[in-house]
Order: structure tokens, then C-alpha cells, then sequence
């Protein structure tokens, strides 16, 4: 299909380089950040929308990697109180929502809800496009080795774009696909990128046309992710390469009773992820092999017949849940320095976002010498 775009809010200015091209510097459209105790209300704004009930009729499923229905029950509600039933396959090790909600439920959640439930909008705020674009010069360094001039790649849940703009403005064929309406139209009208308001069910992509695909915190998300990575090896070219992050849920640093969230319908560790790129037709990049829960996959010739690669991982994540508790992490110290380690990030973000002249400007954010 033709990709399109018509930028309608873009106000660039030609911006002095030293390196060897000019960039577009752009300004924002969000307006004028307001102060800090604004941004800290916000938050709580945002905290106290999170905390409401969200019903779904929801049914049984069976495991999508292994197809297993045995499990055991190792979450009754998620981090905001809500009523979360999460189960462990006694087989693989895959944990996920159970009961899940139906496909359309999904569907219907991610188009018009869940921005608005998570964070409290329609289209990014602010401090979400400030780390977004922190987390896309992140994403950029991290996949360079296998990046070239013209590398065709496609972010999918590509939120308010900033990813996608980020990597065309260092000359890569960078587009986007979106399922809610607002941040996706955003992205369009904010950076003129490529981007299609779509689930990845519904995306209208060719075989073979990207050489890259991303999920940054996306596969978690999805109800079926098995079908989604059969889907993104159609789209890849042959070799092509699959990035995917998604949190651990074997993270010992994390809070017991915050480990599962509403939106999450699978959690997954290093395991089980790799298990599911083996099965859906990948191998892991040994060029780029990730760390933990961030894994790049290369295109394999055929899926591997021998994807069970770690049939200890159900008893490992079994003895996890069942040892690390709460009181158990409250009685270390993790809890503490971690607190005063998000506090510091908090405050330098709202420092730079608040008092820094034009920081929110595209050009100091998105400018990088090559």
C-alpha cells in the first residue's frame, strides 16, 4: 500500500548545524509547560483515573504459547486494586489474564479507553513527550549496529510517534502503526510521519517491505501475542530483525503487588520470550542478542520444531511467586533506595521540563551529532 502523510502543525525553521546536514528544528504543539506543582497534580490526576474499575465479560483461555490448559493462580487483583485474575501455564511458564477478555473487548479498550484510563488523555501531555523522546534517542542507540541510510522499519503501538520521528530524521523509511485514534492522529498532525490508526490485526502492510519491526512494551498488551509475531515475520523481509521489550516479570527489584497491570494480558521473562520468538519463526540475533526482557530476533527460514528450549521455567517462576512476597521486599531495602532513585529521576525531569529554555523544543531533543 502507499503511505501518505499531510504535516498540518509543523513550524520548522531551518536550524544551524555543525555536522555534515541541516536539520528541520521544530517547536512543539503542546503550548507552554506549566509548573511543577501542575505536573506533580497531573500525576495525581493521572494516579486517580488509573484506580477505576474497567469491566469485561472475559473467558477461559488456554496458554498461546503452548496451548496448555493446566495453571496455577498467582494474581487475584492488579497494582491499582482492580480485580485481576493471573495465572502461571504449569507447562511453559507463559503468565497471562485469565479469564481473558473477548477479542472485541480488546479492541474496543485500546481504540477509545485506555489512553484516557492509563494516562489521563486523548493526545501525549508534556512529560510523556519528554521521555518519549528520551526513550527514542534510547531505542536509536541501542538498535545503530544493525541501522542503515534507508532502513525501512515499523513501530508497532507507536503512541504519539516520537520513535518514528525520530528515526526518519536520521534517514531511516520509518512509519507507524497506532490503535488509538488520538495520539496516533497526533503523530500525524504534530511530526507529519507516517503512521496507520490501526491494531496490528487490521494494518494494511505488505510481505517482505520492512527490514525492522519494533514493540516497545506493546506484546504485553495483546491477546494472542503468538498470532502478532507470526504477523510481524510476514512483514519483515528475509533476515529482517524483530525488536521487543516487554517488563519482567521475574524482576526481583519490583514491588510484589505491583507486578501486574490492568492492560497487561501476558507477562513474560527472558524465557518465555525467546520460547515465543523460536515457535512464531525467529532466532535470537546474535549480532544484537538484548538483555533480559529485551530481545532482538532475526528472521529464521522456518519456525524451530524444538522452540522448548527451557522446560525448567514453569518451576522457577512457580517458586518466585510463591517466595517472593510482599513483606519479603519490604524488609530489604530495595523498596527505599528505589523510591528515592525514582524520586531523583522525577525531579530532574520535571527541572529540565519546567526550567530549562527549550527543552520541549524538537530540536535540542531531537538533535544528535552523527
Amino acid at each position: 500500500m502507499a503511505w501518505t502523510v499531510e504535516p498540518r502543525i509543523l513550524n520548522l525553521a531551518n536550524a544551524a548545524g555543525s555536522g555534515d546536514r541541516t536539520r528541520a528544528e521544530e517547536t512543539l504543539p503542546v503550548g507552554t509547560l506549566t509548573n511543577p506543582v501542575s505536573l506533580l497534580f497531573d500525576d495525581a490526576v493521572s494516579t486517580v483515573t488509573r484506580m477505576r474499575p474497567y469491566r469485561f465479560t472475559g473467558q477461559e483461555a488456554a496458554c498461546d504459547l503452548c496451548g496448555n490448559l493446566s495453571h496455577d493462580q498467582v494474581g487475584t487483583r492488579d497494582r491499582y486494586g482492580r480485580k485481576l485474575r493471573i495465572v502461571l501455564c504449569a507447562h511453559c511458564g507463559l503468565v497471562y489474564a485469565n479469564p481473558m477478555p473477548t477479542e472485541g473487548e480488546v479492541d474496543a479498550f485500546y481504540a477509545r479507553h485506555y489512553r484516557k484510563l492509563y494516562h489521563n488523555a486523548y493526545e501525549p501531555r508534556p512529560k510523556a513527550i519528554f521521555r518519549a523522546f528520551k526513550g527514542a534517542k534510547g531505542r536509536y542507540r541501542f538498535l545503530e549496529p544493525i541501522l542503515g541510510r534507508g532502513t525501512r522499519i515499523l513501530d508497532v503501538g507507536s503512541g504519539g510517534g516520537e520513535v518514528v520521528h525520530h528515526f526518519r530524521e536520521r534517514g531511516m523509511d520509518a512509519h507507524g502503526v497506532e490503535p488509538n485514534r488520538g495520539f496516533a492522529e497526533y503523530s500525524i498532525e504534530a511530526y507529519g510521519i507516517p503512521v496507520q490508526v490501526s491494531g496490528w490485526q487490521n494494518a494494511r502492510i505488505e510481505p517482505e517491505s520492512f527490514d525492522i519491526v519494533t514493540a516497545n512494551h506493546v506484546v504485553e498488551h495483546f491477546r494472542t501475542p503468538f498470532p502478532a509475531l507470526v504477523r510481524f515475520r510476514d512483514w519483515l523481509k528475509p533476515e529482517g530483525y524483530l525488536h521487543i521489550s516487554v517488563p519482567d516479570v521475574y524482576s526481583p527489584q519490583r514491588t510484589p503487588y505491583s507486578r501486574f497491570h490492568f492492560a497487561h494480558l501476558h507477562y513474560f521473562d527472558r524465557e518465555s520470550l525467546i520460547m515465543m520468538g523460536l515457535k512464531a519463526g525467529f532466532e535470537v540475533s546474535e549480532r544484537l542478542p538484548g538483555h533480559s526482557t529485551t530481545v532482538v530476533f532475526r528472521k529464521a527460514a522456518t519456525p524451530a520444531a524444538d522452540w522448548f528450549r527451557y522446560p525448567e521455567n514453569y518451576d522457577r517462576l512457580a517458586r518466585y511467586f510463591r517466595d517472593y512476597t510482599n513483606l519479603r521486599y519490604f524488609l530489604s531495602r530495595k523498596p527505599y533506595s528505589r523510591w528515592f532513585r525514582r524520586m531523583g529521576r522525577l525531579g530532574g525531569e520535571m527541572f529540565q521540563a519546567t526550567f530549562v529554555p527549550g527543552n520541549l523544543d524538537r530540536g535540542n531533543l531531537d538533535r544528535e551529532k552523527k
